[in-house]
């Protein structure tokens, strides 16, 4: 498996034991990789992960989409085993997330946000 399929799974997983419902579309033309149904809202969820380390201890993924593709991006970092569970809208205006594994200052209040709560946006 890669780490692809491997963070969906996980991130679905994840998702499931906290009583939500995940749904994965059929079609591989969509801009999302998976829908959470949080209280009868459904959720378009693009996932994203790396592995991989810069000379400079950080680590980061592209999150170039709008809020017209999806509604969520659930980044994975597995080396430092967190997740940054961010509204699409937040990260509009970057094109990749990187973080350390103290964190990503600016994005931290989104980090293993399973509550997929907006914090203001």
């Amino acid at each position: 498996m890669n780490l692809g399929e491997y963070s969906e799974s996980l991130f679905a997983t994840r998702c499931i034991e906290m009583g939500y419902i995940v749904s994965k579309p059929f079609s591989y033309d969509t801009r999302y990789d998976l829908v959470v149904d949080i209280n009868n809202v459904l959720q378009r969820v693009q996932v994203k992960s790396t592995e991989y380390i810069r000379k400079d201890n950080q680590c980061q993924v592209r999150v170039g989409y709008t809020k017209e593709e999806a509604d969520w991006f659930a980044v994975y970092f597995k080396l430092f085993d967190f997740w940054y569970i961010i509204p699409v809208e937040a990260a509009e205006k970057i094109k990749q997330l990187s973080t350390t594994v103290e964190g990503n200052f600016k994005y931290k209040v989104f980090k293993d946000n399973f509550g997929f709560v907006r914090h203001g946006f």
